[in-house]
């Protein structure tokens, strides 16, 4: 069933993000990498099977959902927040309201996505250092 496919991922996306969030507590920047990029795939997954739930495709629209953050990198603040969006459209998921747990997986997909760049240009420049 769909609903259990898109419960399923958002649950995944949820535990790698909490692996994530703990590694960055540690100063663990591998492991923190490694568990974003899996929280970012679940995400993209559940985004992907909760477009299918989408029967009116014209007045979703994604792109309008800006999460991506303005202010200096925190990526304990961005990981929060998009643990709260991910739980969020989970029990939105549960109750059946898809798109509202769609918009909300997308937000989250979005700041995951953001956090991955900016952990990537930080990486560079210390490179350069």
């Amino acid at each position: 069933m769909q609903q259990d496919k898109i419960e399923a991922a958002l649950t995944t996306a949820l535990k790698h993000l909490e692996e994530s969030v703990s590694a960055h507590a540690r100063n663990d920047e591998h492991t923190m990498t490694n568990s974003l990029w899996l929280a970012s795939s679940e995400a993209e997954y559940a985004v992907f099977l909760l477009s299918f739930t989408q029967s009116d495709k014209g007045e979703v629209n994604p792109l309008k959902l800006d999460s991506s953050p303005k202010q200096p990198f925190e990526p304990r603040l961005i990981l929060t927040h998009a643990q709260q969006l991910l739980k969020s459209a989970k029990a939105n998921a549960h109750v059946g309201e898809y798109r509202r747990s769609y918009e909300e997986a997308w937000a989250a997909r979005n700041l995951l996505i953001k956090a991955q760049e900016l952990l990537d240009k930080k990486r560079r420049e210390r490179g350069k250092r």
